[in-house]
């Protein structure tokens, strides 16, 4: 068995075999289910953030004065045609 530690509480847990047949799930990079579970709901909430200015790309386009396109209509949007 391997040592590593858990991506959300840092504490050290043993990687279990998964060649022997009864070997315990593994969730890494976290050491149980728990730790995961707890992640994926942090990620879920929007507590973890990327650095960066986390504007859209048309948000960027009017900062820098370049106009959005005008013309939204869709090809599908003819109701003549059937």
């Amino acid at each position: 068995m391997t040592e590593r530690k858990c991506a959300f509480c840092r504490q050290p847990y043993q990687v279990a075999d998964q060649s022997l047949p009864n070997a315990a799930k593994d969730y890494s990079p976290f050491c149980s289910k728990r730790c995961a579970d707890t992640d994926l709901m942090h990620w879920l909430k929007g507590e973890y953030v990327i650095g960066g200015t986390g504007a859209l790309a048309a948000e960027a386009q009017e900062e820098e004065g370049i106009a959005p396109p005008t013309d939204l209509s869709s090809p599908f949007d003819d109701k003549d045609a059937v």
